[in-house]
């Protein structure tokens, strides 16, 4: 019996943080996967990390048990909404695509998160997802959360958000959330804006010609050439992405265990 208290606070307490991760960590938070899946998925994970992981303290099962477990939550959504903007910087630059190819107004239903997306993004995240998928980031999600209760153990009543330091992370990681957007998508429009500079020239110098009949046409032609020149170019920024992504959560942890 005195087991039991021993290590069931621990236990509830990785599963906190593991289910938390995974209601907004990237892969894992996909709408298509049922929740019978995730919830089991997180019970495994907790059922075979729990018993290493270091505890000094006891954690006691009372009201301050609410403490630890708010707690616990906050680090495994904040963990997962990092690597998530990884995927919503693939979103943004579709975004900036769709705009200068004239499919601004065609949104589709996006699988990973059931909200409607421009096509091009949607696209772009599905070409990332399978990446990711193949060079096994999820496992290294895992990992990394794995190796969050070592940088931040579980019996810590509370972690330092107010710090100046988390603030600024999360910062960093977001603007260049709009940073790689913005490369991700110069290629395309740049290319479409010198059409459009041309298109307007000719408009200009031949006025019976009706631009408006070509030009789409012509923009979508030059979209798609486009799409598939720099194709080797975004799985380049994807690596690069990626790779900020772990570094980022790496932070992230280091930072709320209280070292800098």
């Amino acid at each position: 019996m005195d087991a039991i208290f021993l290590y069931l606070p621990v236990f509830l307490l990785v599963l906190v943080r593991m289910a938390s991760f995974f209601l907004t960590a990237p892969i894992f938070s996909t709408r298509g996967i049922p929740n019978q899946v995730k919830i089991g998925l997180a019970v495994l994970l907790a059922l075979i990390s729990f018993s290493y992981v270091p505890v000094k303290h006891t954690i006691p099962m009372d009201l301050l048990f609410i403490v630890y477990a708010v707690k616990e939550a906050l680090i495994g959504l904040l963990l997962g909404l990092v690597c998530e903007m990884v995927f919503h910087t693939i979103q943004i630059a579709g975004g900036l695509m769709d705009l200068q190819m004239g499919f601004a107004m065609a949104n589709i239903i996006d699988p990973r998160t059931g909200v409607y997306v421009p096509i091009t993004g949607t696209f772009k995240s599905i070409l990332a997802t399978l990446y990711f998928l193949s060079i096994n980031g999820h496992h290294m999600l895992i990992r990394g959360m794995l190796a969050s209760y070592q940088a931040v153990p579980v019996d810590r009543l509370w972690i330092p958000l107010g710090d100046e330091k988390v603030f600024l992370h999360v910062l960093k990681v977001f603007s260049n959330m709009f940073a790689g957007a913005l490369l991700m998508a110069a290629p395309i429009v740049a290319a479409l804006f010198l059409v459009d500079l041309s298109l307007g020239i000719i408009a200009k110098t031949v006025p019976q010609f009706n631009i408006f009949v070509v030009g789409l046409p012509i923009k979508m032609i030059a979209s798609f050439l486009m799409l598939i020149v720099v194709m080797p170019a975004f799985f380049l920024i994807l690596s690069g992405l990626f790779d900020q992504m772990f570094q980022a959560m790496a932070k992230m942890m280091t930072l709320l265990g209280g070292s800098s």
